[in-house]
């Protein structure tokens, strides 16, 4: 990011409202302004996972801190939640509710 799309941030979370949320040029990504709190202002960055454009979750992941995004890269990155994952994909994901008949 440029010191004029750094400048244009700050500038738009400055006049944005309470809990406004800011569309970024990626998909998923947003910049949302809580209320202040004991004369703090912070601001979130908010993960939204998309699958084509389209959200697949209505709230998305808050992030406060370069900290918090690498726990979740590790977490996304460890091979036992792929396998987690993969796992009830196969046996929940695409399983129809049987119809009963009366």
């Amino acid at each position: 990011m440029n010191a004029e799309q750094k400048k244009y941030l700050v500038k738009t979370i400055e006049e944005a409202g309470e809990w406004e949320r800011i569309e970024t040029t990626v998909d998923g990504l947003f910049v949302v302004k809580p209320p202040e709190n004991n004369n703090k202002q912070m601001v979130f960055v908010e993960l939204v996972p998309t699958i084509k454009g389209q959200a697949i979750k209505k709230k998305g992941i808050y992030l406060k801190t370069s900290e918090d995004l690498e726990a979740y890269i590790e977490l996304l990155n460890n091979p036992k939640t792929k396998e987690l994952v993969d796992v009830i994909s196969e046996y929940y994901a695409k399983r129809k509710t049987p119809k009963i008949e009366i």
